[in-house]
């Protein structure tokens, strides 16, 4: 079952002050309850490289795939029977994978890992 962890104790920027690549402030943790604050405020976290606070984005326009206009042709319907898809399954390791240091670009760290797999065991 689903738990709401505690609320966060920042108080955090409003997307409207975004920079023109999204930047809107350092700081804060990467608590439960922070992510949560954050993700419903419209900000994510993504460190930048060399610095110990952790920056905060609003990128405007957003990365959004609307799947209610999703085509799936022939040759993707095709492509997709060679995998499986799973839902809340190895949530760790997929993380770590993704996090892997050997990534060209790669930006996610132990101390995001840790949040996101707190965040997850919350449900």
């Amino acid at each position: 079952m689903p738990s709401e962890p505690p609320a966060t104790i920042w108080q955090l920027p409003r997307p409207q002050v975004a920079s023109e690549d999204g930047f809107v402030g350092l700081g804060a943790d990467l608590e439960p309850g922070t992510l949560l604050a954050a993700y419903r405020a419209g900000l994510f976290p993504m460190p930048l490289h060399g610095l110990h606070d952790m920056a905060w984005w609003s990128p405007d326009p957003r990365a959004i795939l609307p799947l209610d206009r999703l085509r799936v042709t022939s040759s993707l319907r095709r492509s997709l029977r060679r995998f499986e898809i799973r839902v809340n399954t190895a949530f760790d390791l997929v993380i770590r994978a993704c996090a892997d240091p050997a990534r060209s670009g790669g930006w996610i760290d132990e101390a995001m890992v840790r949040a996101y797999v707190s965040l997850h065991e919350l449900g």
